[in-house]
């Protein structure tokens, strides 16, 4: 992307009605994590009918108490993040193991294995023969236009599907428990997942996916860990 696009949660929401859409089904369960929970909470509450359950992990990213910051603030902050990013030198990487230790380095609780794994799917060659990640930076600017904890909140009202909100004990957000976001839902359970992080789908698998079989109705997983 060019300097001066943006990535906003409608246009992500957007994608994913464009995803469903091609698809053809007339309801889909979704699981989403951090952004992708957001996401996926936003969508849920434009088309509920759209979405037959709803697993969360980590991704409610939100205080209702927020206030909303002048817009030609956010026009600045926006403005000076992406002339930040466009001068920014791209990190790279000489192989993909060295990757891999960076994500090591990022997250400790993630196994050797599982690191080269995501750093391999992870990143793309360069023409110098080096590795880059493949996401754009340029997802890093907090778009001006975005929808408020207000908007949220109406949003999360009108999800009619069960849904699952998981969190991590060891991570930098919240529990939708303590902190009273799961009685902003219709029908909503939160679930908290001990010693994990904010990648908490990496740090503990087997009970991150033993709690959506659980919540879809699927069978337990052969040979998974108890």
């Amino acid at each position: 992307m060019d300097q001066g696009g943006s990535y906003s949660l409608p246009e992500y929401v957007y994608d994913l009605t464009a995803l469903v859409r091609l698809t053809g089904a007339s309801e889909v369960a979704i699981v989403g994590h951090s952004m992708g929970g957001m996401i996926a909470l936003a969508y849920a509450g434009t088309v509920p009918d759209k979405v037959s359950r709803l697993i969360v992990l980590d991704g409610v990213v939100l205080f209702p108490a927020a206030q909303k910051t002048p817009v030609h603030e956010r026009m600045a902050k926006w403005m000076s993040q992406l002339d930040a990013l466009d001068a920014r030198e791209p990190r790279s990487y000489r192989t993909v193991a060295d990757a891999a230790a960076q994500m090591s380095a990022h997250n400790k609780r993630l196994t050797p294995e599982l690191a080269l794994h995501l750093a391999t799917h992870g990143v793309r060659p360069n023409a110098d023969g080096t590795y880059g990640w493949k996401f754009d930076p340029y997802q890093r600017a907090m778009a001006p236009h975005r929808l408020w904890p207000d908007d949220h909140l109406a949003l999360w009202s009108r999800i009619t599907c069960p849904t699952l909100l998981v969190s991590a004990s060891e991570s930098f957000l919240g529990d939708p428990k303590a902190n009273g976001v799961v009685s902003h839902f219709q029908q909503a359970r939160a679930d908290m997942i001990a010693g994990a992080g904010h990648w908490l789908h990496h740090d503990k698998p087997d009970e991150v996916l033993g709690l959506i079989r659980s919540f879809l109705g699927l069978p337990e997983q052969a040979g998974a860990a108890v």
